[in-house]
């Protein structure tokens, strides 16, 4: 059967995609690298097998970040998860599972709501009618919300205004470039910027057609897939995504391979979900951001979250002031956790160690 005119362009975006760069604008300090970082020229998306029929798409580093994605192929077709921060992003993926697969996309799942998880569900709902693209209830909310935090309709207005600011700004840095290999990656970086820029204006987001408020489990083509809402952790509609006979584990940004994004997050909650999710008889997790991770890696991440609420909470009880604490905390916790906090180019510890002290501070101590 021909492709739908829908898919045809699809795939004329995804030959496209491969010689783009993914850029976004975060307007904070979340996935944004220096403007100056040397940018991957290799494809988007590497797919490593984690399990019989199911890959971790792992992203290459961009001037602007995209999530990674799980893929599971089943007997009526493909089930992603995540679509990353926009169509063309996801048209690029799309070209690589013809690689291993030329069944069709028929579901979605969205692990919470942020722009680089989210923006590229459009790219698939055109494609394929009849997608089921599946949240909680809660990012479904986020999504339609004019401020939730770093994603859904609001922040993709919000985008639309500061592109532009990041255009220009970009082009001053050209000007002021130190060095040839300077220029040529800022140069590669404003090409970036423009092409996002001009997507942008394009963006419709495709909503979420299923929510669900508690874990379910799907049957999907001979594979037996569970959906777990364990408890709010880096936002309040995380879902992790879990394949017991494969005991392979999807958990969006709630288990990283780099230092957590706290400003959408729930501290000491999020310390209890993970506790909860160590129940669960897994051994590999495809992480939101990072390469393909061991399950216990997720007692070193949860550790640093509850070694940096115990920090934090204990200076502010020996009255220290926040900025000595992003100082003195930074140094203290540095031993243990900076050098496999570091290990990307994106999402260092010294690049996020500050924020994440800030926030420890004001949703814990100051919510206290």
């Amino acid at each position: 059967m021909a492709p739908s005119m829908g898919r045809r362009r699809f795939l004329t975006q995804a030959g496209a995609a491969l010689a783009a760069v993914e850029t976004l604008d975060h307007l904070g300090p979340c996935c944004a690298l220096a403007a100056d970082a040397k940018t991957e020229e290799k494809d988007l998306f590497e797919l490593k097998p984690v399990g019989d029929g199911v890959y971790a798409a792992i992203a290459a580093p961009r001037f602007k970040v995209n999530c990674n994605a799980a893929v599971i192929a089943t007997n009526d077709g493909v089930i992603v998860v995540d679509s990353h921060s926009k169509p063309s992003a996801a048209a690029a993926l799309y070209k690589e599972i013809q690689s291993i697969t030329r069944m069709p996309i028929r579901k979605i799942i969205n692990t919470h709501f942020h722009w680089d998880h989210t923006q590229g569900n459009q790219a698939y709902a055109e494609a394929f009618p009849g997608l089921e693209i599946i949240s909680s209830e809660r990012t479904r909310a986020n999504l339609a919300s004019a401020d939730a935090g770093v994603g859904g309709i609001g922040y993709i207005e919000k985008q639309r205004a500061s592109v532009p600011k990041e255009i220009a700004q970009l082009k001053e840095e050209i000007v002021r470039a130190k060095s040839p290999e300077q220029k040529a990656r800022l140069e590669a970086n404003l090409r970036q910027a423009q092409a996002y820029y001009e997507e942008l204006q394009r963006l419709k987001p495709a909503m979420p057609t299923r929510t669900v408020s508690s874990s379910v489990t799907l049957n999907e083509g001979g594979r037996e897939i569970h959906l777990l809402l364990l408890g709010r952790a880096h936002t309040d509609g995380d879902v992790f995504i879990y394949l017991p006979k494969e005991k392979v584990m999807a958990t969006g940004d709630a288990l990283i391979d780099w230092m957590p994004f706290l400003n959408d997050g729930y501290p000491e909650e999020w310390v209890q979900t993970l506790d909860a999710l160590d129940r669960f008889d897994f051994v590999r997790a495809v992480p939101g951001h990072g390469d393909v991770m061991p399950k216990e890696q997720l007692a070193f991440f949860r550790g640093y979250l509850s070694d940096l609420i115990a920090a934090v909470k204990r200076a502010a009880s020996e009255g220290a002031a926040l900025e000595e604490m992003k100082k003195t905390l930074a140094d203290r916790l540095a031993p243990k956790y900076e050098s496999r906090m570091s290990k990307h180019p994106l999402g260092q510890y010294r690049e996020r160690i500050g924020t994440n002290i800030e926030m420890v501070y004001r949703k814990v101590v100051k919510k206290a």
